[in-house]
């Protein structure tokens, strides 16, 4: 039966079936069972006819009475392609499966269902060997776990499906070039077998007279193939593609449009005047909905401009820009974001082009919108702010007018809508990194709301606001004021918080570190009412993360943890010596920083955490050098520290410039052989001597190793000098001495 009115009646009649049945999924699984029963060809077409009916109309109703199993259905279908099956039964098993495959509740369960009915549709409308083909790699896929590719053997099947592409009907020529798209899409041997078998030229031929749908498909595998090789795409763009892709662009579906523009942006890696010159025709003259698309194009084939290009006037790369910084205007929000966007990445990608004086007029634009109410805009704005600021230092004129920006970048960045905010702090973190702006911005009006964006943000978002924390604290010395915000904030724990999500690879992680390095060096800390880092006392395994930063970073974010834990000696080297011995490969790695960085700070700040260390877990301690070759190179790196900086001890002055002390309190009792220190605070200028005295004690190696490096003659030197040294170093170099000797 055929027409309308016949499909009519065979549905109402399956119904009627499926009413006196008990629903549409027992007459389906009835239908199924009985083809093992059917004697005669002629049974079996009229039984998978009557299938393919039940399977067209099956519905969420009859799914939600009894629901029917797809995958036991295909493989009774699959079942009934046999070597010498009737035509009758291949074109009714055929239609079944067609069925099947293009019923959206059915098909939603079963493995690469796009493909199969793309397949299906394909073996209806060939023949011959072609036909034979197509079906043995439907049955494979069906019956394996094979991908598309496997399924049509590779390079075999993408031949075929090319050579259905030059001299077929309208409908094979869609049918094959959507599977071709699905196949590069998942597979990039596929991209290769497209270009080997000659796939291109006929790609383009599509794209230029091909259906709407077809020239999509046959626009997204030529993106493929451009974005997955430049061999590749040399071979697209010497087929002139662009023509076809501008056309597509311009008229094309909202997808079409889409799909042009990413291709276009694959494909063209030079600057080209002409589309340059086209696209910023169609800016002007298009759509607004094709604004959007043309608008990624022309930012595209702009980053690759010559600089001089862009800036002569009334060349095509000129009035394209120009023309993108007049849609900043546009009465249409969609388009004025897009515009701020595009610009956004073109600035971000193009250092020399944000040291011109495009930048400066893209900045004027900007400023001049920062009120409007559109949260897409401003996001969008604030992102191209935070580019164009990248270069902030070296483009005067910006900074001049940018200053004027701190205000209403401020306001946006306590915005009630969370991207704003988090753009707003992007723009503000860059916009810092000037010193006069960032002197002139209050710690309150920056502190506080980058605090809530760092709290409730995205990972970007927590990496621009503690960029933006280490930033301002670059000019601002803290402060008791300073002090006061950050803790009423809750910005310290918040940036450990964010040190914890963040993996070891994160940007967040180095910007958090920043911005607590910068917080541990206060001015005048020892006069400061619970200092910012105090907070990291009162709760010290919040610090954990730190110590993770010297077990797993580089070398500068190591430098940077020990830097912030070494302020923590004072209150916490017990708990600090627990964390350190605990975190595998921590204290080699503190070790190894002490030995090789070039910082003074970091020396002394890391042999105060393995003080610290060899407090709780002596013999771990030096173990761990051993194991790693590292306790002889440690112990001539402290002692040409002390040699080195013998001037330090000609001072009357207890500490290093460091500022890092330990509080040895409770006192312990000393292990049997250990000569008793009785010291409670060990300043900075102690730290090093100390440390050679613990290591002492273990074995006759290392012994030996700190007699051989000098040890004893530098500090017996250093005691021949108290009478420029306080009593009390003085005092204590003398136990440190003695403590050396007798374990010597």
């Amino acid at each position: 039966m055929q027409g309308e009115s016949a499909q009519a009646l065979q549905d109402n009649a399956m119904c009627a079936l499926a009413n006196i049945s008990g629903g549409l999924s027992f007459v389906i699984s009835s239908l199924g069972e009985s083809l093992e029963s059917c004697s005669s060809p002629s049974q079996v077409a009229d039984t998978l006819g009557a299938l393919a009916s039940a399977l067209m109309i099956y519905d969420i109703n009859a799914d939600s009475i009894r629901p029917s199993d797809p995958l036991v259905i295909e493989k009774i279908l699959v079942k009934q392609f046999k070597p010498k099956m009737t035509f009758l039964v291949q074109e009714r098993t055929i239609e079944a499966l067609a069925s099947l495959y293009g019923n959206n509740i059915l098909s939603r369960t079963l493995d690469n269902p796009d493909a199969k009915r793309l397949l299906v549709c394909l073996i209806t409308i060939t023949m011959n060997e072609a036909q034979e083909e197509l079906v043995k790699s439907l049955v494979i896929l069906c019956n394996t776990e094979y991908s598309l590719w496997h399924a049509l053997r590779g390079r075999d099947g993408v031949q075929l499906l090319i050579s259905l592409l030059g001299l077929s009907s309208e409908q094979q020529q869609e049918y094959a070039v959507a599977l071709l798209c699905l196949l590069s899409n998942e597979n990039d041997e596929s991209k290769w077998a497209i270009t080997a078998a000659g796939g291109i030229p006929p790609l383009v031929q599509i794209l230029e007279t091909g259906s709407s749908k077809a020239k999509e498909d046959s626009a997204m595998i030529l993106g493929n193939l451009c974005n997955h090789s430049e061999d590749i795409r040399a071979c697209v763009e010497s087929a002139d593609a662009v023509p076809a892709l501008l056309w597509l662009l311009k008229n094309g579906s909202d997808n079409g449009k889409e799909i042009a523009s990413r291709t276009i942006n694959y494909l063209i890696q030079k600057s080209d005047t002409g589309t340059i010159s086209q696209l910023s025709a169609l800016l002007t003259s298009s759509e607004p909905e094709s604004k959007v698309h043309i608008l990624d194009a022309l930012r595209s084939l702009l980053s690759v401009a010559p600089l001089n290009d862009i800036l002569r006037e009334g060349s095509a790369a000129n009035d394209a820009i120009e023309t993108m910084i007049k849609i900043l205007s546009s009465a249409r929000e969609e388009t004025q974001a897009k515009s701020a966007s595009a610009l956004a990445a073109l600035f971000h990608c193009r250092k020399d082009l944000r040291e011109t004086h495009v930048a400066l007029k893209t900045l004027l634009s900007i400023m001049n919108l920062l009120n409007v109410e559109s949260e897409k805009f401003l996001t969008e704005a604030s992102r191209c702010l935070a580019a164009i600021f990248i270069s902030i230092i070296q483009n005067k004129e910006v900074a001049a007018v940018a200053r004027d920006a701190l205000a209403p970048l401020v306001m946006l960045a306590s915005s009630p809508i969370l991207e704003v905010a988090e753009q707003a702090t992007h723009a503000l973190a860059n916009l810092l990194l000037d010193y006069e702006i960032s002197a002139q911005a209050s710690p309150e009006e920056i502190i506080l709301p980058i605090t809530r964006v760092m709290q409730d943000g995205t990972m970007d978002g927590k990496t621009h606001a503690a960029a933006a924390i280490s930033h301002f604290l670059q000019c601002h010395f803290v402060d008791q004021t300073l002090a006061d915000i950050v803790n009423r904030a809750g910005t310290v724990l918040t940036l450990i918080a964010t040190l914890e999500s963040a993996s070891i690879q994160d940007a967040a992680t180095s910007e958090v570190l920043d911005a607590l390095v910068m917080l541990s060096r206060s001015k005048n800390s020892i006069d400061l009412v619970n200092p910012p880092w105090s907070i990291l006392a009162e709760n010290p395994y919040k610090i954990a993360p730190l110590v993770s930063c010297i077990a797993e970073g580089t070398s500068l974010l190591q430098d940077k943890a020990i830097e912030v834990l070494s302020r923590l000696c004072h209150d916490q080297h017990s708990i600090l010596g627990v964390l350190v011995s605990g975190a595998s490969g921590c204290m080699p790695s503190i070790a190894r920083r002490v030995v090789e960085s070039n910082s003074f700070k970091i020396k002394v700040g890391g042999s105060a955490l393995l003080i610290c260390v060899v407090e709780a877990q002596s013999q771990k301690l030096v173990d761990a050098l051993h194991e790693t070759s590292l306790c002889m190179r440690l112990i001539h790196s402290l002692v040409k520290m002390l040699h080195s900086t013998s001037s330090s001890f000609d001072h009357r002055n207890d500490e290093w410039p460091t500022g890092i002390t330990i509080n040895r309190h409770p006192k312990r009792q000393p292990i049997t052989g250990e000569v008793e220190l009785s010291t409670a605070l060990i300043s900075s200028n102690m730290i090093v001597p100390w440390l050679l005295s613990k290591l002492a004690f273990h074995d006759n190696h290392t012994k030996a190793t700190i007699m051989e490096a000098g040890a004893v003659e530098i500090l017996a030197d250093k005691i021949s000098c108290h009478g420029l040294l306080s009593i009390q170093v003085s005092q204590q170099l003398v136990l440190l001495l003695h403590s050396i000797v007798k374990q010597l």
